[in-house]
């Protein structure tokens, strides 16, 4: 962490040139986890041609390096820079929801750069802005973590603490609460199990659980690579908080959504992650798709 606060003082050219440099080293070393990387690849594209998948192990790690550079950037990076970089759409649907006193999840996965969506946040909704988050290890690094992520307004709140802290919250002004769902949990068989990407995968169940405890509504971060240091993010409505749903539609619904984003780019999200390291559990039930894309 003290490395990427000392890389980020460096100018954009010069990580620029530092990001493609380590996209070729890695490729000539066989890839930045290369095996997981091809692995899901292959997993996730099995009708994709051989030299297509290529491609995109390629592409994923020249955006991997360039992802690397644009995070440690983020610990120097003004509060107009980092707006202009990520530029938030489609707010008004945070207003509507604002002015009815919803409180609202953020749902988003490792698409493009989400570091720099949650650090935007604050500025753009007007919601009291909060992450969920992981504490590291390293306690110099977890203050170092904290401080750049909340340096703009967001409030980092600890997974262990999340719900304490919307018990307090929940009776004040709308919160909006930005949370993940496609990383892998850490205990199968407390999971929600289902398809994602044409393979039964372990999805986190607390993005459904809190829509249901808080009477929240869901939206979508849907973020788009633009350019060189350049994204768009546009909220798109999930749940409205009011409506009935089945068991299990919200999460089936944000998946649908990052299946399409995938699909329509497909090395922009985080390949090199263990996905799909769970195998289902034999008492797990394996709960069908309804929706296999989201509407734009």
């Amino acid at each position: 962490m003290k490395f990427l606060f000392m890389l980020g003082r460096c100018p954009r050219w010069f990580l620029n040139l530092l990001a493609l440099k380590l996209a070729i080293l890695a490729v000539l070393m066989g890839g930045y986890r290369g095996k997981v990387v091809r692995a899901n690849l292959r997993r996730a594209f099995p009708k994709v041609s051989a030299l297509r998948r290529a491609m995109y192990f390629l592409q994923f790690q020249r955006h991997f390096t360039q992802l690397l550079v644009e995070s440690a950037k983020l610990f120097t990076m003004s509060s107009k820079e980092v707006e202009e970089g990520m530029p938030h759409l489609n707010t008004e649907l945070l207003h509507e929801l604002h002015q009815k006193g919803k409180h609202v999840l953020v749902a988003g996965g490792h698409m493009n750069n989400w570091e720099w969506s949650a650090l935007t946040l604050n500025q753009a909704v007007p919601h009291r802005g909060m992450a969920l988050y992981k504490k590291l290890s390293d306690h110099k690094a977890d203050q170092r973590m904290r401080a750049s992520r909340g340096r703009f307004g967001l409030e980092m709140v600890r997974t262990t603490a999340g719900r304490a802290w919307m018990n307090v919250a929940r009776h004040g002004e709308p919160v909006a609460v930005v949370m993940g769902f496609d990383q892998s949990p850490a205990d199968p068989s407390k999971s929600w199990w289902t398809t994602f990407l044409g393979t039964e995968t372990a999805v986190f169940y607390g993005l459904e659980q809190w829509t249901k405890l808080y009477d929240m509504a869901v939206v979508y971060a849907n973020i788009r690579r633009k350019g060189a240091w350049k994204y768009e993010l546009t909220y798109e409505l999930i749940h409205d908080g009011e409506t009935a749903l089945e068991e299990g539609e919200v999460l089936d619904r944000c998946l649908a959504t990052l299946e399409r984003e995938i699909e329509a780019d497909p090395s922009r999200w985080l390949w090199s992650h263990k996905r799909w390291k769970h195998r289902r559990p034999p008492h797990q039930v394996l709960h069908p798709r309804k929706f296999t894309r989201s509407q734009p």
